[in-house]
């Protein structure tokens, strides 16, 4: 069934909500009191790629884990898989650890890595966090949701239980962007200094039926 849209004028806080990073370095901008997500494009590793779809299609991906690690060091996760391409992605992820850890100065990094057989949050939500980093590895990447689009009176409970897309949160679908596989997807939530009330509006994406998992890393800061 097709749900007809009928954009409204939403009542939105001044801010340009997105930036596209052209460079790595460039993902500071996440700090720019009117940025709430910064999204930098990675091309896809292939011996990475192929090892998650080598783990899915022999059913030894696993549940994923959940760790704190200190930046700059290495990454011995004996659960994963042993197949071609497991060094390539520990060395992957504390790459990532690592700028996300000088990114934010923080002396620990809580990293987790999540399968998924189902959106783990499939309404549009903002975070109760400081900045948050995800990289999608296998499947379809995080979706959110511009600030130009939103309704934010309608965001979760506001909502009253009506789905997102008749809640009147969604002002134009047209808008809903997603993150492409590999590419670093920072995330202001409602917890950083000064930006109470807002937020980036995101969500999980439902599964692409030819990838009947999605693996997501999700990285944040431990002071």
């Amino acid at each position: 069934m097709t749900v007809a849209f009928n954009p409204t004028p939403c009542a939105i806080p001044p801010t340009t909500s997105l930036h596209d990073a052209a460079r790595l370095t460039d993902l500071v901008r996440i700090f720019d009191e009117d940025v709430q997500l910064c999204l930098y494009q990675r091309s896809p590793v292939a011996t990475i790629t192929r090892y998650f779809s080598d783990a899915s299609a022999q059913g030894v991906l696993g549940l994923g884990f959940r760790l704190v690690t200190t930046p700059g060091q290495a990454l011995a996760i004996p659960g994963l898989a042993a197949l071609p391409g497991r060094d390539e992605l520990l060395q992957d992820m504390a790459y990532l650890a690592d700028i996300y850890g000088e990114l934010l100065g923080c002396p620990q990094v809580g990293m987790r890595l999540e399968v998924l057989d189902r959106a783990m949050c499939p309404r549009f939500h903002v975070d109760r966090t400081g900045v948050r980093m995800l990289c999608t590895y296998h499947g379809r990447g995080t979706e959110w949701l511009s600030e130009e689009a939103a309704d934010r009176s309608k965001l979760g409970s506001l909502a009253q239980g009506i789905p997102d897309e008749t809640s009147g949160l969604i002002c134009n679908p047209m808008a809903i962007r997603q993150a492409p596989p590999f590419s670093l997807l920072l995330l202001k939530g409602t917890q950083w200094q000064g930006n109470h009330g807002r937020g980036a509006i995101h969500r999980s994406p439902t599964l692409d039926p030819l990838e009947p998992c999605r693996v997501l890393l999700a990285l944040d800061a431990i002071w």
